[in-house]
């Protein structure tokens, strides 16, 4: 009698402990599966968002701009980028890709407090920093999202 007395305590304490690392095993799991559940979802929604924002600095591409840069074109950029990011992707933006985003739009509010709204192109040399920092900008987004990267998958 008192083998099997030993023999169900010894059982149910084993039964014990492996229901408790159990359970801690188990909840660490699903930690794990709701934290990347959520960086997939986020990754996505600023996926979406920057590709707004890249399709918007298309008027300050480098190489085969359509027509020339006016004020009244990049105040549009300008306005265009402000209502993107309180009403899209502000919020997505990393510490990499917020200072150039920041860094851009500074560098563009001279130019568009001085000039208004004319239709005279902006000469390159005026225009020469605003493209810099747009590009920078694009850069931090392409590497927030991994786009320059997908060969390490």
């Amino acid at each position: 009698m008192p083998d099997t007395f030993q023999s169900v305590l010894i059982g149910g304490a084993a039964g014990l402990v492996s229901a408790i690392i159990t359970h801690f095993f188990t909840r660490a799991k699903i930690r794990l599966d709701l934290a990347a559940s959520y960086d997939k979802d986020l990754q996505m929604s600023r996926l979406e968002a920057y590709k707004e924002l890249w399709a918007i600095l298309e008027t300050l591409a480098r190489y085969g701009r359509v027509e020339p840069v006016t004020p009244a074109a990049l105040r549009k950029v300008s306005d265009k980028t402000r209502t993107w990011y309180f009403q899209k992707g502000g919020i997505y933006l990393t510490e990499q890709s917020r200072k150039p985003y920041f860094s851009w739009k500074a560098a563009m509010q001279p130019l568009l407090d001085e000039a208004g709204d004319s239709d005279t192109p902006i000469s390159e040399p005026r225009l020469e920093k605003i493209i810099e920092l747009a590009s920078t900008l694009r850069t931090a987004l392409s590497d927030d999202i991994g786009t320059k990267h997908l060969s390490r998958i």
